[in-house]
């Protein structure tokens, strides 16, 4: 059972209960209070009791939302709940359960925290308003946080005048009793108060205090001569030139000492050296050895003879003015692989201080030591390259131009490379940047300049970066590079002759890693054989330099083939692959390792059947020559000269000579016939039988061999006959059939009228073609084909044709010509 609260505290509480009821004319359900208050120190145990006025069930709850609490009964109309080791601020609250009506609950609120500690650290200053009154003001720390509600008074002592102290609450200063001022506030920290400048001394305390005690601190003395702060100047906007700006400066009290700042960047300040001068209250200030086309800050503040510094100023600023850029732009350049005759410049944008103002516009020129100027362009001011011809001895100037003028030129050699020149290049790489060393193995002339580029792999053109070094620089450090790039980097040595060496290389060992991804696959299958095209990896996830390529080949039965592929190729080719299913994908390598697979891809490679590609492909040929050949021969100019050439080198059908009168007595003979291409050439003999010979010109019989045939019955072989007979015309146009035997002439007629007259016609006709028949001058035109038939004479014999009854019908001679 819980100890009976004092006896004061009772009366209190019955006293409030009275006293509520007058009050509000009505008796409340319950009264509650603490046993060490409402305010405790943190930590501290205490009980909470409730009172109750009802016959209802009690109880008692805490925090919010209520929670039940279990409490002890100490007589029916009295109950407490004990409280360990309060930590923090804590409702209670106490109601009655009754069936007809719950009254209303009655409650309290707990405080827990700590007495106020003693203020230290007190610090005051005076500020000079006028040459009458002044302002003090003073803060301190208050030491632990109390987590009550704290009071704080200023207790001030003035020496020789009584001080005039006023407390500052947002409304104008109200006189107080001296030495003691109340600052309201729930966190007190610091107090401001008017005193006049007559107040040379003054002694100043801070008292605070709160539900559970007070403090004091012990008195801080100051002399306000010591403590006096002017008022923070006022600066004008300042008027410049390039190189200094004028600023007015204006304060309401006359200074000993003015301190200017200046600054181009925020938070960078510097004090300008000769500022700390003696300031009336208008002053114009001169700023100079500042840079031209330069944003600058500017700021002051000021000191009495003794005091402390004012406060800086508000910040006022202006530009300079521009000049004419003072150095050469930083430019190289570098030659396209496929155009010889020009080259490509680069340059980098001047800063600021190289600038000295706004370019407006960059001046490319071409010179030639023979005839000068040869080519100028004006670009842009966001330009940082251009493309321009040039010439064996050519040199380009680039220029940058501002609203001032122009800069200094910078010439463009284009460099040889120096014969049997060696540079050797050590290279050292981590996570900080690219160290490189450089030795040149043969002693020659001083180098002019030292050149080191470098760009990412196939980027050349579109992200150069260069670093140019002075002639006896041997060492360079490349930094911001990005780890997951591959990179290219070139060191040249220049000469004064328009020479150079220059070693190349690929930065294997910065801080590389394994491709994050594979290559992306295509492919074309051509019945055995696949071409297999793969995509260049993203330059994000390269992770470095591609070493090479992996081509992997998985057929039915898990077998795997892997080749091997340079880093510069994209395409490769698999052949004679067997028949089936397999699956393809390609891997990507780096001095780290091997990128994951990508995608794997399916190919199905198919037997050879049917018919081959390479005989159909054959016959298409073949067919198309042929329809192409069987079109030019329906033209008649074409027709008409295959068919004499058909004629020249095929048999003539002619009659069976067994059965003519001539032929029977030459069989009677010796069975040999020459016959001559001229009558004028035939040697007639005893043995040879006549030869009818129809020839169309004496000069082109002369252009043919003798013909021979020779016959003999009685031997195994087979008469010898003319393949052709030929038509003999001389030169009225008149035919004969001109036969020899002996040096005599016997004709033959056997060609009938008409068709001699056809032939005759048939020549003319050749005659008039322009020069269509100058090819064939001196090949033998053959006989024309006129159709043959036999007109029964005597006795027919069938299977038997005779000379005798041969007639030649030359009426069809030109119909298929």
């Amino acid at each position: 059972m819980a100890a009976i609260p004092p006896k004061w505290s009772l009366v209190y509480v019955v006293a409030l209960m009275l006293l509520v009821q007058l009050c509000t004319g009505k008796t409340p359900a319950c009264v509650s209070w603490s046993s060490a208050g409402p305010v405790v120190r943190l930590g501290s145990s205490l009980e909470v009791y409730c009172t109750f006025n009802c016959e209802c069930e009690h109880s008692m709850y805490t925090e919010h939302p209520p929670a039940l609490q279990r409490h002890t009964v100490v007589n029916s109309s009295t109950t407490y709940v004990r409280v360990d080791n309060i930590t923090k601020h804590r409702t209670f609250s106490c109601l009655c359960l009754c069936r007809a009506l719950t009254p209303d609950p009655c409650g309290l609120d707990i405080w827990a925290g700590y007495p106020p500690e003693r203020p230290r650290n007190i610090r005051c200053s005076y500020k000079v308003v006028t040459n009458q009154t002044g302002e003090v003001f003073c803060s301190w720390e208050r030491g632990l946080k109390t987590h009550l509600k704290d009071t704080a008074e200023l207790w001030c002592v003035s020496c020789h005048l009584v001080c005039a102290i006023t407390r500052v609450s947002g409304d104008l200063p109200q006189p107080w009793p001296p030495f003691k001022i109340p600052i309201r506030g729930a966190d007190p920290q610091s107090a401001r108060f008017s005193v006049s400048t007559k107040v040379h001394f003054i002694s100043v305390r801070v008292r605070t205090h709160n539900a559970l005690g007070s403090a004091m601190s012990p008195p801080a003395n100051y002399t306000l001569s010591n403590i006096a702060i002017p008022s923070a100047p006022v600066l004008e906007r300042p008027q410049c030139t390039s190189r200094g700006c004028a600023i007015r400066v204006r304060q309401p009290l006359r200074t000993q000492h003015l301190a200017v700042q200046y600054a181009t960047e925020p938070g960078l300040w510097t004090t300008y050296p000769h500022s700390d001068v003696p300031v009336a209250l208008d002053q114009l200030l001169s700023v100079w050895s500042l840079e031209p086309y330069r944003l600058y800050h500017f700021r002051a503040r000021a000191k009495f003879s003794t005091g402390l510094w004012s406060d800086w100023s508000d910040v006022t600023h202006s530009w300079t003015q521009e000049e004419a850029p003072a150095r050469q732009l930083d430019v190289w350049y570098t030659q396209p692989p496929s155009d010889v005759k020009s080259i490509r410049l680069y340059w980098k944008p001047m800063n600021v201080t190289h600038a000295r103002g706004k370019i407006v516009v960059y001046l490319v020129a071409v010179h030639s030591s023979e005839s000068g100027l040869v080519y100028a362009a004006n670009l842009s001011a966001e330009a940082t390259s251009a493309s321009v011809a040039f010439c064996a001895r050519c040199h380009v100037t680039v220029s940058a131009l501002n609203s001032k003028g122009m800069s200094p030129p910078a010439n463009i050699t284009a460099y040889h490379t120096k014969a049997l020149a060696q540079l050797d290049v050590q290279v050292k790489a981590d996570e900080h940047g690219v160290a490189l060393w450089w030795r040149q193995a043969e002693r020659a002339t001083a180098p002019t300049a030292h050149v080191v580029e470098w760009y990412p792999d196939g980027l050349k053109l579109q992200e150069l970066h260069w670093l140019r070094l002075n002639g006896e620089a041997r060492q360079a450090v490349i930094k911001g590079l990005n780890a997951s790039e591959c990179y290219e980097v070139a060191v040249y040595v220049l000469h004064s002759e328009g020479l150079m060496t220059t070693r190349s290389f690929r930065l294997l060992n910065i801080s590389q890693s394994v491709p994050k991804v594979g290559p992306s696959v295509q492919h074309e299958v051509d019945f055995n054989r696949v071409a297999v095209t793969w995509r260049e990896l993203p330059r994000a996830q390269r992770g470095g330099c591609i070493t090479e390529y992996t081509i992997y080949l998985e057929d039915a039965t898990g077998s795997v083939q892997q080749y091997s592929v340079q880093a510069a190729k994209r395409k490769f080719f698999l052949e004679d692959l067997p028949p089936g299913a397999h699956s393809l994908w390609v891997t990507a390598w780096t001095a780290q390792g091997e990128s994951p697979v990508a995608q794997k891809v399916k190919i199905l490679i198919r037997a050879a059947d049917g018919i081959p590609v390479l005989p159909l492909v054959l016959c298409l040929l073949l067919s198309a020559a042929a329809l192409l050949l069987l079109c030019v021969c329906q033209i008649a100019a074409v027709k008409r000269r295959v068919w004499l050439l058909f004629q020249r080198f095929m048999l003539q059908v002619v009659p069976d000579p067994a059965n003519s009168k001539w032929a029977k007595e030459c069989t009677q003979g010796k069975g040999e016939i020459k016959l001559q291409p001229q009558a004028s050439e035939v040697v007639p003999t005893e043995e040879v039988e006549p030869i009818i010979s129809i020839i169309t010109d004496m000069e082109e019989v002369s252009n043919h061999n003798t013909v021979e045939a020779v016959s003999s019955p009685a031997g195994p072989s087979t008469p010898r006959w003319p393949l052709t007979t030929y038509i003999k015309g001389d030169s009225n146009g008149s035919e004969q059939t001109q036969a020899s035997l002996d040096s005599s002439a016997t004709n033959v007629d056997y060609l009938s009228t008409g068709c001699q007259e056809r032939r005759l016609a048939m020549e003319e006709e050749d005659l008039d073609e322009e020069g269509e028949e100058e090819e064939f001058a001196q090949i033998l035109t053959p006989l024309p084909n006129c159709s043959m038939f036999t007109e029964p004479v005597g006795p027919q014999i069938i299977g038997n044709l005779t000379l005798d009854a041969v007639r030649i019908d030359c009426s069809g001679i030109f119909e298929n010509s």
